[in-house]
């Protein structure tokens, strides 16, 4: 018993160690059943006969790759109307109605088909009166006038050496009574001219144009400067006529030239 006392601490750390090395003992002992195991499973998932992949589907892909190398052409002109919607008009019995899709609208949709010179013509027509001073006689006519009333032939007569708003009558030449010819200054420009019974002044003033409005199946003729065209329902004004173009106005001021059309 008193061995047992005088050693009871030691012989306690002695049986403690011994559980812990038995324990050690057994832990290694598992640890390399379970690593055989695993090398086992191991082994039995990656080798044995394996399966063959199944191939991968690429119909659908190789499909659409084929599709976007020949892309489909998207129209955005002519008869579609997602982009290119159409323009209704309000007509004169108050009715709305689409505008035809032939040409353009507007201003883009006009033709220059012609244009007329709008002269100044004097012509020089007889003596008037029997004795001195003679007075001789000149039709006038001003096709270029904005108003009608002004463009109406009238006769003027002049003395030797007077003038109107027009001309001068500077020379008679031959009898007096009978003059071969007479000669006049025009007062625009200081140009001498001779004139005959035969052969007349005629000076360009103007133009005036005829149009084609395609879109609404329209002819405009002899319209002249400042007067107004109807396009699709908006007033548009001719700020211009030229010997081969014309120029028109928006209500936005935007102004627009038009080449003459010539014919094919």
């Amino acid at each position: 018993m008193q061995f047992l006392k005088k050693h009871y601490e030691k012989i306690v750390l002695g049986v403690v160690l011994l559980g812990v090395a038995a324990t050690s003992l057994l832990l290694t002992m598992r640890a390399g059943d379970e690593r055989q195991k695993l090398a086992e499973q191991l082994q039995q998932k990656v080798g044995g006969k394996q399966k063959p992949l199944k191939p991968v589907e690429l119909a659908g892909s190789m499909a659409s790759l084929e599709r976007l190398s020949k892309a489909s052409v998207v129209t955005l002109s002519g008869e579609h109307k997602t982009f290119n919607p159409g323009t209704w008009i309000r007509k004169a019995d108050a009715s709305i109605a689409p505008v035809g899709d032939k040409g353009g609208r507007g201003a883009e949709g006009l033709t220059l088909t012609a244009t007329h010179p709008l002269n100044l013509s004097v012509t020089y027509a007889s003596v008037a009166g029997t004795g001195e001073p003679y007075r001789y006689q000149f039709v006038v006519a001003r096709d270029y006038e904005k108003q009608p009333a002004k463009r109406r032939a009238t006769t003027i007569s002049l003395t030797e050496g007077t003038k109107n708003d027009l001309f001068v009558l500077r020379e008679v030449h031959g009898p007096k009574d009978n003059p071969t010819e007479v000669v006049i200054e025009v007062l625009s420009g200081n140009e001498r001219v001779t004139l005959t019974k035969d052969k007349a002044f005629t000076k360009g003033m103007d133009f005036a144009a005829d149009l084609r409005y395609e879109a609404e199946n329209k002819n405009f003729t002899a319209k002249r400067a400042d007067e107004s065209l109807v396009l699709s329902g908006v007033s548009y004004k001719i700020v211009a006529i030229q010997k081969d173009e014309l120029v028109v106005s928006a209500p936005n001021q935007v102004r627009t030239t038009i080449k003459l059309s010539l014919a094919p």
